[in-house]
């Protein structure tokens, strides 16, 4: 996935940034005043961990829900987006009881 982030977010989230990149395969574009200055890019396409055998459901399960989780910038109010994701929980907790 590609997107962008200014200099002062890409600051703050630098740690972050790095994981996504690595972890997820992102780039991710660092602007100031709406023109790029750098890019993040993963270092290769190979995963740097050796192949494993398939996962098992309740690990795809955990793999899904990470990757399900939103990406925070410095501008949303963190509250808020707990209360978001706990009330997906509620409503897909709803759905498996029903």
């Amino acid at each position: 996935m590609q997107r962008t982030v200014d200099v002062t977010s890409a600051r703050r989230q630098f740690g972050t940034l790095l994981d996504e990149v690595f972890y997820k395969g992102d780039i991710i574009t660092i602007e100031r005043k709406g023109k790029p200055l750098a890019r993040l890019v993963p270092v290769n396409t190979e995963s740097p961990y050796p192949a494993q055998a398939p996962l098992d459901s309740e690990r795809q399960r955990l793999l899904d829900q990470l990757h399900s989780l939103p990406t925070l910038s410095m501008n949303e109010e963190p509250t808020e987006v707990l209360r978001q994701i706990r009330s997906k929980r509620r409503m897909q907790a709803i759905k498996n009881y029903e």
